[in-house]
């Protein structure tokens, strides 16, 4: 490592160096080769880009949007942010048309958690925008309700909620945010703010089957047919049981889907085929072929093509373990 270059090791990631400019280093933008003086601060170089020379223009641009793709929170990122603005404005442009692919194609939950980082550059650049903030809010809630994130859901909801209302402090009328704010308010148990949210909604909604959906919700809140306890609580449950059977402990992760099936919360809350699947799967590492077969079922009665269950349910039928 070159003492002249003033490289310092990335804690975040091991492809990256950390290079701090010199005084009066400028980057030429532009076919008028126009000046940006940088920062005196550490940027981000890839690893494999540094050699005995200063980092040319490209190679500085490309370190700062790849970083700030996967550091979006990094305590530099506002700076960074607004260098590529001033000095490469293509990769803001190369940004956008990346977040318009992501919203327009069926993703996992790693798609989600990228297109979210990628809003994030955006919001470093306009924090009070409030249509980047509801959609960090909507994503964070999609990424929160995935079945692969549920260890993760609190985390995930809390932020959903910290951006949508940073929207709604600008628009608070806004239906979508709304509507969305009393889905986190009823699974984290808060009802009456659910309600409250919903009633200035639900006449709004386009989809007539999600407008009945929701007016009934509102109707049992006011009848106080409720859960006793949050909902967030069973989801933070599914999430525990995953890791269980990840680690192997199978009998936890069974006892935690039973017990949330025999109280009705799986059927009535969270019909999700991944969760049927799940107990299948204990089930059937536990000995109890028949139980297996019967959560395969329920997961594809959900979900007929859905292909995990399909291989249980097949395994169970040639008595083998799925």
């Amino acid at each position: 490592m070159s003492a002249k270059l003033n490289l310092m090791h990335c804690v975040k990631s091991k492809d990256f160096l950390l290079w701090t400019p010199p005084a009066g280093r400028v980057v030429e933008v532009g076919p008028q080769r126009l000046k940006v003086p940088l920062p005196e601060i550490p940027l981000p170089i890839h690893r494999k880009d540094i050699d005995s020379e200063e980092p040319s223009d490209n190679v500085i641009g490309e370190g700062l949007y790849d970083f700030l793709r996967q550091f979006p929170d990094d305590s530099h990122a506002t700076r960074y942010a607004k260098l590529l603005q001033e000095a490469y404005p293509h990769f803001l442009a190369d940004l956008g048309a990346q977040i318009v692919m992501l919203e327009h194609k069926e993703v996992d939950a790693a798609y989600v958690q990228r297109k979210i980082n990628f809003l994030k550059i955006l919001a470093l650049l306009e924090p009070g925008n409030p249509g980047l903030m509801e959609k960090l809010g909507l994503s964070c809630f999609e990424l929160g309700m995935m079945f692969a994130e549920l260890p993760r859901t609190r985390t995930h909801l809390l932020k959903a909620m910290g951006y949508l209302q940073r929207s709604l402090n600008v628009q608070p009328e806004n239906p979508t945010c709304l509507n969305v704010l009393g889905q986190i308010d009823y699974l984290m148990g808060d009802y009456p703010t659910a309600a409250r949210r919903w009633g200035g909604v639900v006449d709004l909604l386009e989809e007539p089957t999600v407008r009945g959906a929701l007016g009934e919700k509102i109707a049992r809140i006011n009848r106080e047919e409720v859960p006793d306890h949050p909902l967030l609580d069973d989801l933070e449950a599914i999430g525990a049981a995953m890791e269980h059977f990840g680690r192997g402990e199978i009998h936890e992760a069974t006892t935690i889907l039973e017990i949330l099936e025999e109280n009705n919360i799986l059927d009535s809350e969270f019909p999700l085929p991944e969760v049927f699947h799940l107990l299948g799967m204990c089930r059937a590492r536990n000995g109890d072929p028949g139980g297996a077969f019967e959560a395969f079922e329920k997961a594809l009665e959900l979900d007929p093509g859905f292909a995990p269950a399909l291989a249980g349910r097949e395994a169970i039928l040639e008595g083998r373990m799925p």
